[in-house]
């Protein structure tokens, strides 16, 4: 029986960061970044959030990249001379931390409701809302507002976990039967080490246009099934469709609505 093809995306909105990116993946960190997720089912949906002068660092840097993903691996690097207290070693060379920026209160509004939020003592947001209605999310902060849609969950077609164990030597392809239209989808993949706060020796990541299915590079699944799985409570990565918005001339500033996803997988499993 030959498998069906990805479905085609029907329109569901669109904001103008994610729907001006191409069919290259986007790996681009925010220096500020709210994000509204919602999950309809339960009814509720929750905003986080906060601004820096820069992006977040990771010790974690790309091997390889093939299609939408990227493989990433972790090896120790040494800087001459030592950085300093506010930096991070990074293949070689001295990164300076990012700096939480304060940008006073900002108002969310959702369909079905209205909250202005305080920055917290480490000047970062959280909220929950109630959320039953499909519609714009909008965000205005200190003279910034940026608007984007609401966005549904992925409707798996077939079972993931399956699709990733049978693949044999070849890509898993995961698919699903409702692609929007100018949405993205994300995968970021660990083992234990890095699900209780470790540095993994390698981690998957993979970003593109919501076409209905993501191919993943089966070389890459077989590095991570030789990681660390020897505890409990992990195997659970973020995947995930998202619209994102950015002020006109300035990428570094999103807001992102997402949807409710998530995959769990254990190669021992």
């Amino acid at each position: 029986m030959v498998a069906c093809g990805p479905v085609e995306p029907l329109p569901g909105g669109s904001a103008s960061y994610s729907a001006a990116l191409g069919d290259e993946p986007d790996f681009s960190e925010a220096h500020g970044l709210v994000s509204v997720e919602t999950w309809f089912q339960y009814g509720e949906n929750q905003l986080m959030g906060a601004f820096a002068d820069g992006p977040y660092l990771s010790l974690q840097t790309e091997a390889e990249r093939s299609g939408s993903c990227r493989l990433m691996r972790y090896a120790a690097s040494s800087c001459e001379p030592a950085c300093g207290e506010d930096e991070l070693c990074i293949d070689g060379a001295c990164q300076v931390w990012p700096t939480r920026e304060a940008r006073g209160d900002l108002l969310w509004t959702w369909p079905d409701g209205e909250q202005t939020l305080s920055p917290d003592d480490t000047l970062s947001y959280w909220a929950t809302g109630s959320a039953s209605t499909a519609g714009d999310v909008s965000i205005a902060v200190d003279g910034l507002e940026l608007t984007a849609p609401t966005i549904d969950a992925m409707d798996p077609d077939g079972d993931w976990v399956r699709a990733i164990d049978n693949r044999g030597s070849d890509d898993a392809v995961l698919r699903w039967n409702n692609p929007i239209l100018d949405a993205r989808v994300r995968l970021h993949m660990t083992d234990c080490t890095g699900s209780h706060g470790g540095l993994a020796a390698a981690e998957i990541e993979c970003e593109g246009p919501d076409s209905g299915e993501l191919v993943i590079p089966g070389a890459y699944l077989a590095e991570m099934e030789a990681g660390d799985w020897s505890h409990g409570e992990c195997g659970g990565h973020l995947f995930e469709r998202y619209h994102a918005a950015a002020p006109e001339g300035d990428t570094t500033i999103r807001l992102e609505t997402i949807g409710d996803g998530g995959l769990f997988w254990r190669p021992d499993q």
